[in-house]
């Protein structure tokens, strides 16, 4: 009996079929697969809904651009979040540029809430190269093969990303809570 992976795979790979042929719902159907994951992937690694919305749909507008180039293989869904975080990067760069102040769309008082707001937060002061492996492996759940070779570099340092990053991400939320503490 065939796992959730092997589902998916097949059913990626009819859709890919379809969209090389021209079919214009196929997008559609890719879009149902991989838009819920690579919005998330865009919102954690940018912090702003507004930018991750339109990082997203950007990432289709490619696929949709480039459908003669797709192959229907396991590299797909590598390539696609590949497309998603170099749109990131670009945004990333266009905000420093511009200076705009980080979106607190989370804003409220339960606990939950400020929670993942401090850690949006740490997240986002760190540096990028701590950031990819950190949103990748720890939120979405990519194994650490598979993030490597997303992240185009080898699985031991990968790894040395994620101890860095995630050691990193700790103090700045440890320096964080103590400041808060002490107003």
């Amino acid at each position: 009996m065939p796992d959730d992976a092997d589902k998916d795979s097949l059913v990626e790979k009819r859709w890919l079929d379809a969209l090389a042929q021209g079919d214009p719902g196929a997008l559609a159907g890719i879009y149902e697969l991989y838009g819920e994951r690579i919005f998330r992937f865009c919102y954690r690694t940018l912090g702003n809904r507004q930018d991750a919305e339109d990082v997203a749909a950007e990432t289709f507008l490619r696929v949709l651009r480039k459908s003669n180039e797709l192959r229907a293989d396991a590299a797909f869904r590598t390539w696609i979040f590949r497309i998603a975080r170099n749109l990131c990067i670009d945004k990333i760069r266009q905000h420093r540029l511009l200076e705009l102040p980080p979106d607190l769309q989370y804003a409220g008082g339960d606990e939950k809430t400020a929670l993942r707001l401090a850690v949006q937060q740490a997240l986002s002061e760190l540096p990028f190269e701590y950031q990819e492996p950190l949103v990748l492996c720890d939120l979405e759940d990519y194994a650490a093969k598979e993030a490597a070779e997303f992240l185009q570099i080898t699985v031991p340092a990968l790894k040395s990303r994620l101890y860095r990053g995630r050691k990193a991400l700790k103090a700045k939320l440890n320096e964080t809570w103590n400041h808060q503490s002490h107003e």
